[in-house]
C-alpha cells in the first residue's frame, strides 16, 4: 500500500493507572514517524464485555493518516501494547492497554491475524461509539454498511 488512508485505531484500558496508560499508548503512535494521528474521541468508562470478572475499562478511538500496511500496522500496536506491558495470558481479560485496528478506510480484510473491520464493530458501542466520534462517515467497504446507521450508533456512554 503507498496511499495514505484513514484508519481508527480503539484503545482500552482496566489495569494499573489507565488514564496514564492510554496516554503513554497514544504518545507512542505520535511518535511514530508513519502514522498522523488526526483526532481523538472521548475517553469513555465502560463496563468489561466477556472474558473473567474485570474491572471497568476506559475505552476510545483515535483516527490516523497512514500508508503502512495493516499488517505492518498491527505489528507496530502489539509492539506498544507489549511495551506497557499488556500480556495474553487469559482470553478477553484485564490489560494495561489494549490497541485494535477497528477500521481501514476503503479495505476489508480478513486474515488469521487480523479482520477488518473489527469483527465485533457492530456489537459492541464501547467500539462503535468511539469510531463514529472522529469517523462519522465510515463504512465497510466490503458491504457498503454505514456505521452511523447501526442500532448501537445511538447508545450514550459514559465520559471518564
Amino acid at each position: 500500500m503507498d496511499h495514505i488512508r484513514r484508519v481508527v485505531v480503539g484503545f482500552g484500558a482496566n489495569l494499573g493507572d489507565r488514564h496514564q496508560n492510554i496516554a503513554d499508548a497514544l504518545e507512542a503512535l505520535r511518535a511514530d514517524p508513519d502514522i498522523h494521528v488526526t483526532e481523538q474521541s472521548p475517553v469513555y468508562e465502560t463496563e468489561p464485555e466477556g472474558g473473567p470478572e474485570q474491572g471497568m475499562y476506559l475505552n476510545g478511538a483515535v483516527l490516523l493518516l497512514t500508508a503502512i500496511e495493516a499488517a505492518d500496522l498491527l505489528l507496530r500496536l502489539q509492539g506498544i501494547e507489549a511495551a506497557l506491558g499488556r500480556t495474553r495470558d487469559v482470553k478477553n481479560g484485564p490489560r494495561t492497554i489494549d490497541l485494535d485496528i477497528l477500521w481501514i478506510e476503503g479495505e476489508s480484510i480478513q486474515t488469521e491475524s487480523l479482520t477488518v473491520p473489527h469483527p465485533r464493530l457492530g456489537v459492541r458501542a464501547f467500539m462503535l461509539r468511539p469510531l463514529l466520534d472522529v469517523a462519522e462517515d465510515a463504512r465497510d467497504s466490503a458491504s457498503g454498511l454505514v456505521f452511523s446507521e447501526l442500532p448501537l450508533a445511538k447508545v450514550k456512554l459514559s465520559r471518564s
